[in-house]
């Protein structure tokens, strides 16, 4: 490939130098710091780009992958980043990006977050949320990674400074000839240099005629919501449902719904400053959420320890043990309010804390 540049006051065009990494770890590097080169679009069909990347992520019993993205979606890529000069850019990388693809699968969210929390000082959804510009979802984000790792519907890529045949036909293989969760591509990533500019030029492969199927997440609606509410539980528990969402609607400083692949779900949010923090989720399986993951992070173990104390006093409530960090306790609704008055307990409760935090 040649690239050839120019100046708008010159008329000749001149040659750009093509620059080799020198090691794997640039591109690694390049990777973490602009995720969003990965054309996620052009292979997971209504796929936001990814925002977030942690290189070296480990795999018990499989190493490390060279680099581990996230999407504000939930999407999971996983990365690894050979050169030409590399024997492994071949056959071998194949094997290599699908072990730690198993090694991933069946993993648990908490189990991530934690690693990641551990290297990084600050939990994954932290991380996310300082890259996204719009209006972010963070129960929607939780489940979709949360979907990804139970599915195994990871992004594989291979990311080389020059592909090579063996590499490219394997990759269409895999893509065109077999149905999978996952989707299997190549990146290649060419840098030149020309007047003290570095260009780089990416090119994708393993892009399949049919765009690969996404996730099966979905931005739920009002009406939606209701709808499959009606068709999946009792009409006692979707009469409470309606209670506790016309309430929640003149309570919360933001009422969203989910994007879940099979079960829609509305979240009450508290605004803390510049920033919304789920309190708690209702689902159209008829469950009822708890966010303790995220409120012992965003306003404080004690705080939690009294909402939780609070909700004790509802007779059905007292099955929910006191651990808070990386949990989110459910109880169904039909058990969780038998009467009136336990209702009018938890509407209590979640009052009080949502005062504090938007004091």
């Amino acid at each position: 490939m040649k690239i050839l540049i120019r100046d708008g006051g010159t008329k000749g065009w001149k040659l750009a130098e093509s620059i080799k990494a020198k090691a794997e770890a640039e591109l690694q590097d390049l990777l973490v710091e602009s995720p969003s080169l990965i054309p996620i679009d052009e292979i997971r069909e209504g796929a936001s780009q990814l925002v977030f990347a942690v290189k070296e992520f480990g795999l018990p019993g499989s190493g490390n992958t060279d680099v581990l993205a996230f999407s504000p979606g939930g999407d999971v890529a996983i990365i690894e980043c050979k050169l030409a000069t590399n024997p492994e850019s071949k056959r071998k990388v194949i094997g290599q990006i699908l072990e730690y693809a198993a090694y991933l699968w069946g993993t648990t969210y908490e189990e991530v977050n934690a690693r990641i929390q551990r290297s990084k000082g600050k939990n994954l959804s932290e991380l996310v949320e300082e890259f996204v510009e719009e209006e972010w979802n963070e129960e929607g984000f939780r489940k979709g990674v949360e979907h990804s790792l139970k599915s195994g519907s990871f992004i594989l890529i291979i990311v080389v400074d020059e592909i090579n045949e063996e590499l490219r036909r394997i990759i269409r293989y895999v893509n065109e000839c077999s149905s999978t969760a996952f989707s299997l591509h190549a990146l290649e990533l060419k840098k030149f240099r020309a007047e003290g500019i570095e260009i780089l030029v990416p090119h994708l492969y393993g892009v399949s005629t049919t765009p690969t199927a996404g996730t099966g997440r979905k931005k739920w609606t009002e009406e939606e919501f209701f709808k499959v509410l009606n068709e999946t539980v009792e009409t006692e528990v979707v009469n409470v449902i309606k209670d506790l969402y016309e309430w929640a609607r003149k309570t919360a400083d933001k009422v969203s719904f989910g994007t879940g692949t099979e079960t829609g779900s509305f979240i009450f949010y508290s605004l803390k400053g510049s920033k919304f923090i789920s309190v708690f989720a209702v689902f159209t399986n008829g469950k009822l959420q708890l966010s303790y993951g995220w409120l012992v992070d965003q306003v404080g173990r004690e705080t939690v320890q009294e909402f939780h104390r609070r909700l004790q006093e509802i007779p059905s409530f007292n099955q929910i043990p006191a651990e808070f960090e990386h949990k989110w306790p459910n109880i169904a609704i039909i058990d969780a309010f038998k009467v009136q008055e336990d209702l009018e307990k938890f509407k209590q409760a979640v009052l009080w804390l949502h005062k504090k935090i938007s004091a």
